[in-house]
């Protein structure tokens, strides 16, 4: 491929899933001018190559597993080079900055080239070129003098295209497909699409699809108009499209939810003995060429309370195959996650919808649905997640309800309609209330609850930040509460999430 410079080169390569290393030949480099700005992904078994001596080229490592250096954003504007690639829009413009919006406001635009107002040709001149490829990135880049050129800053959150949310369950979306993956569910289908260099939208087929060769297929779609041409109902598919062009920042490009009873299919990296799931990611995190796992449960595959951890690679990151109701867990390599002191945490946003609109999946993660069982299921009461195996409420949730047993928490959900019995939901293991609490007062109606088991972290679940010792005298002019509730006094109750 070709990179504008050493910089992008390597973020290709941080975001290809076999890519550890790369070299990149800037024009001094080499004669041969089909070579000049080319960028070479490599990936090696051991973690190195051999070094060889060449004027001029550099080289360098991935940046999986560098946290929050890992981002697809670049901003910035390369001059005396022309980007090459399918030309699909020619406009007048005053400035390179005004050229890049357009980029990043034209649904299928990957970068740009401007002719400055002292280029050569006249008929050129003040023109913004927007361009595309298969790939995403140029297909050649030439010295040329007097123009500029750069890439859409759709992944920067800057886009004003808008983008749509939801996801649409039993329907599927035609045109054309520019790519077919392995995916457990939809969520990380939408994650892979929003990454891909030419995905617009998806439809993914569920477990439970009756073509057994497409089940857990993840089809990544585009059209010529940007959206889906004919949307058409289907048992067992799910629909949505990318987040590219959202106006908040990107999902990460990692997925840290574990699967149980689940087998991820791949090429055998390295099988290992440990002590849980968890250290089994852990492992597979920390060994980089490892994409995804298995953690199995199989007597046959444990020793005393180490069982066997299968480390596993593809060509395209994702599972060849995925295999149900196994005694075993599978889940992803955290590498490219943005992994720091508060990675724990949910970051504080401040763009929020108010006046009592619907939310968006992941929108507010740390949001759980308490409900009761007894002769029927029923919502009681929100939560909050604040750690792997704690929530907060109100105490008044537990009056007259204070038997464990009977408590099923939900989360990394959005509408209580779609909650069935395969939904999953966790268990209460203790309630503990506010001993100043008064169910004829007002005061203290606070509660904790400690779960059964700890939750896994998703883009959908995960816990809200408490205030720190620097937040303890700062004043706040806006709050947001979100839950479930009646849309209007004495209304009807509003099953999807509101603010």
């Amino acid at each position: 491929m070709y990179t504008p410079n050493a910089q992008h080169c390597q973020k290709m390569c941080t975001f290809h899933p076999r890519c550890l290393l790369f070299s990149f030949l800037p024009v001094g480099s080499t004669n041969d001018t089909d070579k000049r700005f080319g960028c070479f992904l490599k990936d090696s078994t051991t973690g190195i190559l051999p070094r060889v001596s060449r004027t001029s080229a550099i080289s360098g490592h991935s940046l999986k597993q560098c946290g929050h250096r890992i981002s697809a954003c670049q901003r910035d504007i390369y001059e005396a080079i022309d980007m090459r690639g399918v030309n699909f829009n020619v406009s007048r413009v005053k400035s390179v900055e005004e050229c890049q919006k357009r980029c990043t406001n034209s649904i299928h635009c990957k970068f740009f080239t401007y002719a400055m107002q002292t280029f050569h040709n006249s008929e050129y001149r003040n023109s913004c070129i927007l361009k595309h490829s298969p790939t995403g990135t140029p297909t050649s880049i030439k010295v040329l003098e007097n123009v500029a050129s750069g890439f859409s800053l759709k992944p920067c959150a800057l886009s004003e295209i808008g983008c749509h949310m939801n996801m649409f369950q039993h329907l599927k979306f035609s045109d054309v497909d520019v790519a077919r993956v392995t995916a457990p569910d939809a969520f990380v289908c939408r994650v892979i699409c929003t990454y891909h260099p030419n995905c617009l939208f998806f439809t993914f087929y569920t477990n439970d699809w009756t073509v057994e060769s497409q089940r857990n297929v993840c089809l990544l779609k585009t059209s010529k108009s940007g959206t889906p041409s004919s949307p058409t109902p289907q048992e067992n598919a799910l629909s949505g499209y990318s987040l590219l062009t959202c106006k908040r920042t990107l999902p990460e490009p990692c997925h840290s939810k574990i699967y149980t009873g689940v087998d991820f299919g791949g090429e055998e990296l390295n099988a290992i003995f440990v002590k849980g799931v968890s250290d089994c990611q852990e492992t597979c995190t920390k060994m980089i060429r490892c994409q995804f796992f298995t953690y199995s449960l199989l007597p046959e595959d444990c020793r005393g309370e180490k069982c066997k951890c299968s480390l596993r690679l593809s060509m395209d990151g994702s599972p060849t195959r995925i295999t149900y109701e196994t005694q075993a867990s599978s889940g992803y390599s955290l590498r490219l996650c943005k992994i720091g002191d508060d990675s724990d945490c949910t970051t504080k946003i401040s763009a929020r919808i108010v006046g009592g609109t619907n939310s968006s999946w992941g929108e507010w993660p740390w949001q759980v649905s308490l409900q009761v069982k007894l002769t029927a299921q029923s919502h009681v009461c929100g939560g909050s997640i604040i750690k792997k195996q704690w929530v907060l409420t109100a105490a008044h949730c537990f009056d007259g309800l204070l038997f464990s047993d009977i408590w099923r928490i939900y989360g990394g959900i959005l509408n209580l309609s779609e909650i069935t019995k395969e939904t999953p939901f966790s268990q209460i293991k203790e309630i503990i209330i506010h001993p100043n609490y008064n169910i004829s007062e007002s005061t203290h109606d606070i509660a904790l609850i400690k779960l059964e088991a700890p939750l896994n972290y998703t883009e959908f679940q995960k816990p809200i930040c408490l205030p720190s010792k620097d937040d303890t005298n700062t004043i706040y002019s806006n709050c947001w509460i979100t839950g479930w509730g009646f849309t209007k006094e004495k209304g009807r109750f509003r099953w999807s999430f509101s603010l």
